[in-house]
């Protein structure tokens, strides 16, 4: 009889279990957008959300790059910088999970040229020279004489000793084309006794979209990037003598040294126009002296890839200005890196040597043309 009993009992349980596990199955998703693959501008907003059927509660989890950045159904991404991004959802609970992985897009905004662009610089955003011969003077080492390099080619600025930089910029991205695609002009001199005063080019893109020269930049690696005698991360630190007489520097190669005034008591060389007027330290890529005091005073130039610089590598007895390539662009740890386009230049004086009576080496630039614009 007991027996009898217990398997209509028996047959009553499963189907409760049954008709129990099919209300508790795992809730169907729905995401509001299902394109996996996405571009979104920078600084735009792209919502992402998730659907949940039957009002269930999940356990939410967005995470962007393998960090969460939301527990809720929902997440807003808002790029501030261009890349790449990967944007997982994770929904679960004790029933099961669900996951959704986005790839998105989000490229370097882009300033194409108009009708009426100009192949010249647009705007200066910096001068900031090293101490030298010339730094101070109205008409070759100041902040306004710097701004006149804006829309062509004729007037000339210096940079001053090892460091010292400029940071430029056109009214459009300059693109990366076909061989060379950036002019700078200087004022080196060639033939029998050349003079050069090589300057190291470096190039950032404006990948926060601000409008600024606040991003990542890349040096454009010329003929001596890879030799034994360029010194990588090099750093000097100029003091300021409070007076018109020579400056001191020291360096992380262990070594010291001045720059030597050689106006006879007519000015100080430490830029009066630096923030710190105690202490000013430049870093970059030192390259080796070609300097010869045998006869004549010259400085030779590199084959090809600085300012200032009397190249034969890229004909400047012919084109009057250096000739750079994008594509020769590499990162802080030296690996290529390929740009479309770039929006700001900086040019640095590359050598530490002292010329003697000539004074030191600084690198001069009198312009700047995007060689894409006819």
């Amino acid at each position: 009889m007991k027996k009898y009993l217990l398997l209509p009992l028996l047959l009553l349980t499963l189907l409760f279990s049954c008709s129990k596990d099919e209300k508790e199955l795992f809730p169907d998703l729905r995401m509001e957008v299902t394109e996996k693959t996405l571009t979104v501008a920078v600084n735009a907003e792209k919502k992402f959300a998730v659907n949940i059927a039957d009002g269930r509660t999940l356990t939410n989890e967005w995470t962007l790059d393998n960090v969460v950045v939301s527990k809720e159904t929902s997440y807003t991404f808002k790029p501030t910088l261009a890349g790449d991004y990967t944007l997982v959802y994770k929904g679960s609970n004790h029933l099961g999970n669900f996951s959704y992985t986005y790839q998105i897009n989000v490229p370097v905004p882009v300033t194409e040229p108009g009708a009426n662009s100009s192949k010249y610089i647009s705007k200066v955003f910096e001068y900031l020279p090293a101490p030298g011969q010339h730094i101070n003077q109205p008409t070759v080492g100041s902040p306004e004489q710097a701004q006149k390099l804006v829309g062509g080619n004729t007037n000339s600025v210096s940079l001053g000793g090892f460091g010292g930089y400029i940071i430029f910029g056109f009214d459009h991205s300059v693109k990366n084309q076909e061989g060379y695609d950036l002019g700078i002009y200087g004022n080196p001199s060639g033939g029998s006794f050349p003079f050069a005063e090589p300057g190291i080019v470096m190039v950032s893109q404006d990948k926060n979209g601000n409008g600024l020269p606040d991003d990542e930049w890349y040096e454009l690696a010329g003929s001596e990037y890879s030799k034994a005698t360029t010194i990588k991360n090099y750093e000097i630190t100029y003091t300021n003598p409070k007076g018109a007489t020579n400056v001191t520097w020291t360096d992380n190669q262990g070594k010291s040294g001045e720059v030597i005034n050689i106006s006879r008591g007519a000015r100080n060389y430490y830029p009066a126009f630096a923030a710190n007027q105690d202490k000013i330290t430049f870093k970059g890529t030192l390259l080796p002296s070609t300097l010869s005091t045998s006869g004549f005073v010259t400085n030779a130039p590199f084959e090809w890839g600085y300012t200032d610089s009397f190249s034969t590598g890229d004909d400047y007895a012919n084109k009057q200005y250096n000739s750079f390539d994008l594509s020769w662009a590499v990162d802080k740890d030296g690996k290529k890196v390929t740009l479309k386009t770039v929006d700001f230049i900086k040019v640095y004086t590359a050598q530490n040597v002292n010329a003697g009576i000539l004074g030191e080496i600084s690198t001069d630039i009198k312009g700047a043309v995007d060689l894409n614009i006819k």
